[in-house]
């Protein structure tokens, strides 16, 4: 089950008294106790426990700060990044049933987004049920407006609404004309990426697992560094013209892709024999292929032609692993690379699609990023409609 974003009824003034002291700090291990208290007197589904509490304290990935009274922690709230993208979630947020309309909720949100421009993301999004008018109101008082709705998405089957922040001037979120599709195994990244693009251009285009393991087996390169192979960008520029898009690739090397990191040689003679049958029917297609190095100002100015961008980075800037990732990007600001990202993350994580779906990474980290290995592997695929 894909974790909830809970904010407790934070605006409710439930006493008269003066506004207290409030110091907003960090959680450490010993707050633990008063945060598993506050979350059982502020949800009744859904609530973090203990261990994910613990994980959260100290996190490289996540904040989450305190409100303290001289009574104690009263509140809190909890920010989620990922590494090297602009863009970070409040999770949840929660303030004591005594302690309510005082202002500390807002206080709080004061301080989430302090942590997450101090961790370099300028836009804070959130989910907040439709039912919770006074959070709702909370939140717009604080500036953050409403991009989206996300159906049945608390355990009870509500549906929740989407709010954002841009923390800091002219960096804009752009609307992504891309439908979501969550890549379903490891290695089909590439056939999730291109099913988001050809949906882009052809929204009569179904997006189901069907297509896309029949466009993995097309354009799959057999072999990786480890297990089931991914996908090459001639096979999938391959798989895209078969379906009518017309389809364009820039690579950075002329040969097989990811045969150095392939250890058995039999395997590496199958690679390079899959890349060279990719590569005569790319030429016997007419799709045209460049070799060269090229950076976000070549993909930009095929994206103002039209073409949808497929985009080999690497996920050792995002996740830490060593592995090369299919990504569609969507659009482009004088700030920020726009991406779609198949992949949501490992199952532990709160994040979901809508958190992968145009997210702004800035232009020079998209730049770094779009290089795999130690050689700076590029590769891209631009599909488009073909004419007529």
């Amino acid at each position: 089950m894909i974790p909830c974003v809970r904010f407790s009824a934070v605006g409710v003034t439930l006493n008269t008294r003066e506004k207290a002291k409030i110091d907003i700090r960090l959680a450490v291990p010993g707050d633990i106790d008063a945060l598993c208290e506050i979350e059982d007197q502020s949800f009744e589904i859904d609530r973090l426990n203990r261990r994910a509490f613990k994980r959260f304290v100290g996190s490289e990935t996540a904040r989450l700060c305190v409100a303290c009274t001289d009574d104690g922690v009263v509140g809190y709230a909890l920010v989620i990044f990922r590494r090297n993208v602009a863009l970070a979630r409040l999770y949840s947020l929660a303030v004591s049933p005594q302690w309510r309309g005082q202002g500390i909720g807002q206080q709080l949100i004061i301080r989430a987004e302090e942590l997450s421009l101090d961790f370099g993301a300028p836009i804070l999004r959130l989910e907040v049920s439709q039912k919770n008018d006074r959070a709702i109101s909370l939140f717009h008082a604080a500036g953050y407006r409403e991009f989206a709705l996300y159906p049945d998405y608390y355990p009870d089957h509500s549906d929740a609404l989407r709010m954002e922040k841009v923390l800091v001037p002219n960096a804009l979120r752009l609307p992504s004309p891309i439908h979501f599709y969550h890549q379903t195994l490891p290695f089909t990244c590439g056939p999730a990426a291109l099913m988001m693009a050809m949906n882009a251009l052809d929204p009569s285009l179904e997006l189901d697992r069907n297509l896309e393991i029949a466009l993995w087996r097309e354009a799959t390169t057999v072999f990786m560094t480890s297990g089931h192979g991914g996908c090459g960008p001639l096979g999938l520029a391959l798989a895209a013209n078969r379906r009518g898009f017309g389809a364009e690739v820039l690579s950075s090397r002329d040969g097989p892709l990811f045969v150095d990191t392939v250890r058995k040689p039999k395997n590496r003679e199958v690679v390079e024999l899959v890349h060279y049958d990719f590569a005569r029917q790319a030429q016997d297609a007419g799709i045209a292929v460049t070799t060269g190095p090229f950076g976000v100002a070549e993909i930009e100015e095929r994206a103002k032609q039209g073409k949808m961008a497929l985009v080999l980075i690497s996920q050792y800037r995002i996740y830490g692993d060593k592995i090369p990732h299919w990504v569609v990007v969507s659009g482009f600001d004088d700030r920020f690379v726009y991406v779609s990202d198949p992949d949501i993350g490992d199952d532990h994580e709160p994040f979901n699609g809508s958190d992968c779906l145009s997210v702004p990474i800035l232009r020079n980290e998209f730049d770094l990023m779009a290089r795999y290995g130690r050689d700076k592997l590029q590769a891209a695929v631009f599909i488009d409609k073909k004419a007529g």
